[in-house]
């Protein structure tokens, strides 16, 4: 591909070189993109990419244009995981679409609204909540109705590796087994994901300070001078030292292992990197810092117990929804003799099931369960009137595979975790406050 000329084969991540899809694709006739660059235009017009600019980064609600949301911060995140690729000669499509896709499965309220939604699943007995393993659930199944986005390994696997909460300095990709990773590894296969492991420190670390500024928690002069002494004062001069710190170290890492090895490096054998007196002013910032005076600041969490009873709400409320759907009367006749078989051979109760009673039947023909599940749903999809405060509307989106191998919990923390603050806001008030008759 063209566009994938200016990088160095050696260690950036062409896609001629990418593992691939899960479901095959042939390009048409005149594509010009590359599959990297592909997968960066499906995330960019995708509905979850569309909501983030409704949901919380760390204010929630703010009325100032000039603060952060979600899809303002994922926008600096992938400009300056492409800027900084460019000077390094990787993959610039490929680090753009992993930036763009980082943060797709945030839910509503910011981190707030993680930490509730991980407590509610480990609660009801799911595995817990975390926006990396959400944002690749959204890329792979929930986008285009429950079909996904079918995007490449690489760009799922920059996806779910990318959490910058952490203090480390370098980066390294991790070498593949059999093409394979370890399931456990938070750490990026590819340069370009690690690039955008430390973007996402350096997109937040300063703009959170200077959207605090704007509503009077701190003073942008409060910032220690150890740490201006080292990275400037302002949002600009600091990314200007941060990215070319990495940039210069990445240079001269380069050009040391060339002249002992006489080659370029493999991608392996490279990382992307703070220097340590940066790195530290760096940790210093957001941990010393960010987090006392911005994160966990009294007016900051003045919400947190509302935002906690809105997303409980919705999810009881959405869970007691699904667990008491019934197969309507209409019908029961028809399932009595379930696919040639009468109901009990199978042992399934159908005269009486609900969902709750057909989640928890495990001696049962599981196909046919599932099956049930789908006619249970579709069926009462069909009586519902498009009630905001119904989990249907949802569910009468996605297709049938989904709905036939999620279980309760996962739909419902699915469709939690779409919406956006002021769609959450709507629908629990509209389950909790009357509304008039006449």
């Amino acid at each position: 591909m063209n566009e994938e000329a200016s990088m160095n084969t050696n260690y950036a991540t062409p896609s001629t070189s990418s593992l691939g899809r899960k479901i095959q694709e042939n390009p048409g006739a005149g594509e010009h993109r590359s599959p990297f660059s592909i997968d960066r235009d499906r995330i960019l017009y995708s509905k979850a990419f569309f909501r983030l600019a409704g949901k919380t980064q760390v204010f929630m609600s703010p009325r100032s244009p000039l603060v952060s949301n979600r899809m303002t911060h994922t926008m600096h995140v992938a400009h300056l995981a492409r800027s900084i690729s460019r000077s390094l000669s990787l993959n610039e499509d490929l680090a753009e679409a992993i930036g763009l896709g980082h943060d797709i499965g945030h839910p509503p309220f910011g981190h707030r609204g993680e930490k509730v939604l991980d407590e509610l699943c480990k609660e009801h007995g799911c595995k817990g909540f975390e926006h990396n393993v959400q944002s690749v659930h959204v890329l792979e199944v929930l986008e285009k109705d429950g079909k996904g986005l079918n995007l490449s390994w690489e760009v799922l696997d920059g996806v779910l590796s990318h959490c910058g909460e952490t203090t480390e300095s370098e980066f390294r990709p991790m070498e593949l087994i059999d093409d394979k990773k370890h399931e456990d590894s938070m750490s990026p296969a590819t340069l370009e994901g690690c690039l955008v492991k430390i973007c996402d420190r350096i997109a937040y670390a300063r703009k959170d300070i200077e959207d605090a500024a704007k509503a009077g928690i701190i003073k942008e002069e409060d910032i220690p001078k150890e740490i201006t002494d080292v990275l400037g004062t302002t949002n600009g001069q600091i990314i200007d030292t941060l990215v070319k710190d990495i940039i210069v170290n990445f240079r001269w890492d380069k050009e040391q292992f060339i002249s002992e090895n006489g080659r370029d490096p493999a991608r392996h054998e490279i990382s992307i990197k703070l220097s340590w007196p940066v790195k530290d002013a760096l940790n210093s910032l957001v941990h010393d810092f960010n987090y006392p005076r911005i994160y966990m600041n009294p007016e900051n969490l003045r919400y947190e117990n509302q935002t906690e009873n809105m997303l409980r709400k919705m999810f009881y409320s959405f869970m007691e929804e699904l667990e008491s759907l019934e197969i309507p009367k209409t019908i029961q006749a028809s399932l009595m003799d379930f696919h040639g078989k009468m109901a009990s051979d199978n042992g399934i109760n159908i005269e009486h099931t609900n969902l709750k009673e057909l989640e928890k039947d495990i001696d049962g023909d599981q196909d046919n369960i599932r099956k049930l599940k789908l006619i249970i749903i579709r069926e009462n999809i069909k009586q519902d009137n498009g009630k905001i405060n119904s989990i249907l509307p949802f569910l009468s989106e996605m297709n049938d595979d989904y709905i036939m191998n999620s279980s309760i919990v996962i739909m419902v923390r699915d469709y939690i975790a779409l919406m956006t603050d002021t769609m959450a806001m709507n629908v629990f008030e509209a389950m909790t406050i009357p509304r008039p008759l006449v």
